[in-house]
């Protein structure tokens, strides 16, 4: 399966979850992405992506501080190639300074999404991880609809670390 739109379902998931939460307790704020438009011509703009610093979302709820990146995968496996070395290491640092940082793993054939803490990473010993494997040892998260329960995924990784 191609997938025309790569990123945009699991997008807009996360950003219809994060619109359910309680603003008093939750910021949770998509980063955008930075360029440089290098031309403009016929309608096509030429943009070279800039360096980001920070993952997808980053965030406040309930005091705690956290960050995430969000993929997916259309394949059986997710490949653990498809995460930046600079995102893996800025998800180490925020759960070294005492925050949050995690991935959401979303499988278009299974239609199933997981939650991955950083922390589960150094147990992991392949670059591509089955789905199989996600079933028995992530959190699964109980999609309603178009959108999730943030609250319950919180909980989950406050209590977790």
């Amino acid at each position: 399966m191609i997938l025309k739109n790569k990123g945009m379902y699991l997008e807009t998931l996360i950003n219809n979850s994060i619109n359910r939460l309680d603003e008093n307790n939750a910021l949770i704020y998509k980063m955008p992405i930075s360029n440089n438009i290098l031309s403009v011509e016929n309608n096509i703009i030429t943009a070279r992506l800039n360096k980001n610093y920070f993952c997808d979302y980053i965030g406040l709820w309930n005091g705690f501080y956290l960050e995430f990146e969000a993929k997916e995968t259309e394949m059986e496996f997710f490949n653990l190639r498809n995460i930046k070395k600079h995102q893996l290491n800025k998800l180490e640092k925020v759960k070294n300074n005492k925050g949050i940082g995690f991935l959401l793993i979303y499988f278009h054939i299974y239609e199933k999404l997981f939650l991955l803490n950083i922390s589960d990473l150094k147990n992991i010993k392949t670059q591509k991880i089955p789905f199989k494997y996600f079933q028995d040892n992530f959190l699964e998260i109980d999609i309603s609809g178009i959108y999730f329960d943030f609250n319950i995924l919180f909980n989950h990784l406050i209590n977790y670390t």
